[in-house]
């Protein structure tokens, strides 16, 4: 159709984005929101006035754990005058300054919860959709061309279940109930999890309670927050250059500078991992080693089971006396609304990519925000450039691979997963996948064109973090502000701090790129070496 109706589910960050997509592609977007504000988890409510309390929440102290280099939209940056890392507020106040100046809004009803998502009588010709969605004038049903759904992972808490469990007379809860630590004041509080929420939380209630444990089942993985020299950490492992690099390289300088700061094994942090798989987080909280080494954090083991007034092991330790256990494992991704898509025998997770559902016959379902970022980059340019992808496949300007192509993309990526983690947790690499879906749609800046055509820019976009910007230099709707964002990359970094009427200046001394280049030709001349010896 000439210009199709597309039915986008939430207005969070995926949302707001699939909003402005479909604008730049001459589309009617319209987006549902079950609450009364844009935002989805960044909109801050107390435990007593949610309504929906097992959906992920921010809670009081939180900031982004990666800097403010990486955070955003493409066509948004930051304002300069931010701290490098962003508060809670100025989040939700960003999403709301973005909806404001594109315009967003007014296509969004509020209020408005989706019930079901379901293919039209004439699915098979048409590709179309119907939503059946509920307000206060009661049940309607629309009709759309297309369809994304951008509610993401974060929908349905999840809460493990151990034996002894019901027999356990303290609280029980999961992170997604967490809003600050004044209710765990002068208590023994059990925090369960590896991720970046349980190392946030943990360290926060542990400033209040008389002791805070942490227990992981698959080992704790810990990434420094503050880099070289005081720079953000992720600023340096997120330059162009080292994301050029084997992976492995990336693995190895972020357990390098952790090594210069901690050991884990002299913190009791080295817990070996259960089946000997890995875990699947990280956490990115410096101040988390702070309260290990004053001991008002204890690692613990994987639980085994409950008692009636506290904890056993897997190794045989107790703790007695709890007061609280909060369970930060993670959500499950549910959409109930749209249970009646998929065929028996498949999994939600069977999406080409992590958005296209490969069993479908059209690909006008489109999933936004059902991944997990792995370190470094932000889930909310992830989503923004999953909403373009979508976009530009359904404006006819990219085409997708063929079916078998697309499954077996889908069967190697989750092989891949069971081998490392032991299942499939739809993790990505966020640079790597952003540019694979740059690349798609047109919008990955060639680096030897660049160096043609404006080395300043070339070298810049090499020794500078992956902002966001990047992917607004060629391609369908670029910007020509995009050049100058790059530019200042490192120079916006400190805005907000006290240093920020004096010239701020990044060295190549400073990030350690002169060793880090060093270090890289020297192990390239070895494998050379050793190829031709061999």
């Amino acid at each position: 159709m000439d210009r199709k109706r597309v039915g986008i589910v939430g207005a969070g960050a995926g949302g707001l984005a699939a909003i402005k997509a479909c604008l730049e592609e001459g589309f009617t977007p319209v987006a549902f929101e079950r609450t009364d504000q844009l935002g989805g988890i960044w909109v801050y409510r107390d435990i007593s006035q949610t309504e929906y309390p097992e959906a992920a929440a921010v809670y009081n102290c939180l900031k982004t754990n990666g800097s403010k280099a990486f955070f955003g939209f493409t066509d948004f940056p930051c304002p300069k005058e931010w701290t490098p890392f962003v508060s809670r507020q100025n989040c939700l106040e960003y999403f709301q300054d973005y909806a404001t100046k594109f315009d967003l809004s007014q296509y969004i009803r509020f209020n408005t919860e989706v019930s079901t998502v379901y293919p039209t009588d004439d699915y098979e010709t048409t590709g179309r959709w119907r939503i059946r969605i509920r307000s206060d004038g009661g049940y309607c049903e629309e009709l759309f061309d297309a369809v994304m759904i951008c509610t993401g992972v974060h929908s349905r808490a999840n809460l493990p279940r151990y034996p002894g469990q019901d027999i356990f007379k303290g609280e029980i809860s999961t992170g997604s109930t967490y809003r600050e630590n004044t209710k765990y004041s002068d208590q023994k509080v059990l925090v369960v999890g590896g991720g970046i929420s349980a190392g946030d939380i943990a360290t926060d209630i542990s400033n209040a309670s008389k002791q805070t444990y942490i227990s992981s089942r698959n080992g704790l993985s810990i990434t420094p927050v503050i880099g070289p020299n005081g720079w953000p950490f992720d600023s340096f492992i997120g330059m162009r250059l080292i994301q050029l690099l084997p992976a492995w390289i990336e693995t190895y300088l972020i357990r390098r500078e952790s090594y210069k700061k901690f050991r884990c094994e002299h913190l009791g942090l080295n817990i070996p991992s259960e089946n000997g798989v890995r875990s699947t987080g990280a956490i990115l909280n410096d101040n988390f080693i702070n309260q290990v080494l004053s001991g008002n954090i204890l690692p613990k083991p994987s639980i085994r089971n409950f008692t009636d007034t506290g904890v056993v092991f897997q190794d045989g330790s107790t703790v007695e006396d709890l007061d609280a256990v909060m369970f930060c494992t993670g959500y499950h991704s549910q959409i109930p609304f749209a249970a009646e898509i998929f065929i028996s025998g498949t999994s939600d997770a069977d999406r080409y990519s992590l958005v296209f559902p490969v069993q479908l016959k059209h690909s006008t379902l489109a999933y936004i925000g059902f991944f997990r970022t792995a370190t470094i980059g932000s889930p909310i340019t992830v989503m923004e450039m999953q909403t373009r992808w979508v976009a530009q496949v359904w404006s006819g300007n990219c085409m997708l691979p063929s079916i078998p192509e697309m499954l077996t993309d889908v069967e190697e990526r989750q092989r891949a997963e069971r081998s490392r983690y032991g299942r499939v947790i739809c993790q990505v690499d966020a640079v790597r996948y952003m540019d694979n879906i740059a690349t798609k749609i047109g919008c990955y800046p060639s680096l030897a064109s660049l160096f043609v055509s404006d080395p300043r820019l070339a070298a810049r976009v090499i020794f500078s973090p992956v902002v966001p910007a990047t992917y607004r230099l060629v391609g369908p709707h670029r910007l020509e502000d995009a050049r100058d964002v790059i530019l200042t990359s490192w120079s916006t970094i400190f805005g907000g701090m006290p240093l920020e009427n004096q010239q701020v200046k990044c060295t190549m001394w400073d990030l350690g790129m002169t060793k880090l280049c060093v270090f890289i030709i020297t192990l390239m001349i070895t494998l050379t070496l050793s190829i031709t010896l061999w």
